[in-house]
């Protein structure tokens, strides 16, 4: 059976972009992937292709979702956002304020906008982990209570690589009282039948696709954690070495840093609705104002980033376009780069939201060739 080619919508006026992905497929530079574009608030590409499972030559179908690593704390954001705009918490008091324990060992005047820009300074706790502890809500809840900055708060960002599906998360609980999954599943994807979640339940397994690494990308994560006292290496301590991104660990866990699982369309309904001020089929998820207010710039690193290795600018919980992580030409267009390739952004002067899902992981922190051929394409046609 060959891999089968893109399936799906695509106006007239898109279809390049068709053939783009189809020689990707073809040429064995995707195992397969998902595509969905905005424009102008009408849905002019949504399509899929390649194998979910390419063992078992199981085809990449219209409800498969996938790994999109950190595309997850865009959805994490947003969910912050919606807090925010329910006035039940705000950018400018201390997150102690309203999650008492994590005030302390000096972090009593960490702001609650530190957590969304990334200059809280705790890129990494202090507990020492052991493998896959990574994965553990409430250890890893008390170990960030329990941890000192890591450098002095609130002066630069860092990344927060494997941290900030915590500390927003965490902040998430203490206020709704819900865990990420839950408050997720009532306040945004059940809500608005968006499918992109944590926590996957039974018969969202079944429609999983398997990542798959490239033999030249294994040293991806590898090659930077060789240096025990990086500020990489510290970062990613408790994360199971030994970790597929396929194990019920993974497809089942909470970090919402990473472990999010949906597909091009649900990345792409998520900066739709942003781009279109809040709403979301005729709901409102949050405000013109709070949507204004997350996605201005508000910091960028000074030189390389120390877990992305390159410089990255950055909003409230979003990515500024930048080099690394480019979104068009338009420098205010903003979204959320994965591990591995995935991607979704948000264009306000073309009046575009994009999300792409590949299940073949990019060997680099960056967008990589194939999301950068396929964008660029877009704003070719635009």
């Amino acid at each position: 059976m060959e891999k089968p080619i893109c399936s799906g919508y695509v106006d007239y006026k898109f279809r390049v972009i068709k053939e783009v992905v189809d020689d990707l497929l073809i040429n064995n530079d995707e195992e397969g992937c998902a595509i969905t574009l905005y424009l102008d608030g009408k849905k002019v590409i949504d399509i899929w292709g390649g194998w979910a499972n390419k063992e078992n030559k199981i085809p990449w179908q219209h409800d498969t979702i996938v790994s999109t690593f950190s595309v997850s704390k865009a959805l994490v954001s947003t969910l912050g956002h919606i807090l925010l705009d329910r006035k039940q918490i705000d950018l400018d008091k201390p997150v102690a304020a309203y999650w008492k324990n994590f005030g302390k060992f000096g972090k009593n005047e960490i702001l609650v906008r530190n957590l969304f820009d990334h200059t809280c300074a705790i890129t990494y706790v202090d507990k020492e982990l052991s493998y896959g502890d990574l994965y553990n809500w409430d250890l890893m809840i008390e170990a960030i209570e329990n941890t000192k900055p890591n450098w002095e708060p609130c002066k630069k960002p860092v990344y927060l690589n494997m941290t900030y599906g915590y500390l927003v998360g965490g902040l998430i609980q203490k206020v709704s009282g819900l865990r990420l999954s839950e408050f997720n599943r009532k306040n945004f994807s059940d809500l608005l039948n968006i499918d992109f979640n944590f926590s996957l339940l039974p018969h969202e397994l079944q429609r999983v696709a398997n990542v798959y690494r490239k033999a030249a990308g294994e040293e991806f994560l590898e090659e930077p954690m060789k240096d025990k006292n990086s500020i990489f290496a510290k970062s990613m301590q408790g994360f199971d070495k030994n970790e597929d991104f396929n194990s019920s660990n993974w497809r089942g866990g909470e970090v919402g840093s990473g472990q999010g699982h949906g597909n091009a369309r649900s990345i792409a309904n998520l900066f739709e609705m942003l781009r279109n001020d809040g709403q979301y089929n005729g709901y409102k998820v949050i405000s013109k104002k709070t949507r204004d207010t997350a996605i201005k710039f508000q910091c960028e690193s000074k030189g390389n980033d120390p877990i992305i290795g390159s410089p990255i600018k950055l909003a409230l919980g979003y990515e500024i376009n930048c080099p690394v992580f480019p979104m068009g030409p338009n420098p205010k267009s903003f979204g959320h780069w994965g591990a591995g390739g995935s991607f979704g952004f948000s264009d306000l002067e073309a009046n575009i939201a994009f999300g792409y899902t590949p299940n073949l992981m990019h060997d680099k922190m960056e967008l990589g060739p194939r999301g950068k051929k396929i964008i660029d394409t877009i704003y070719n046609v635009l």
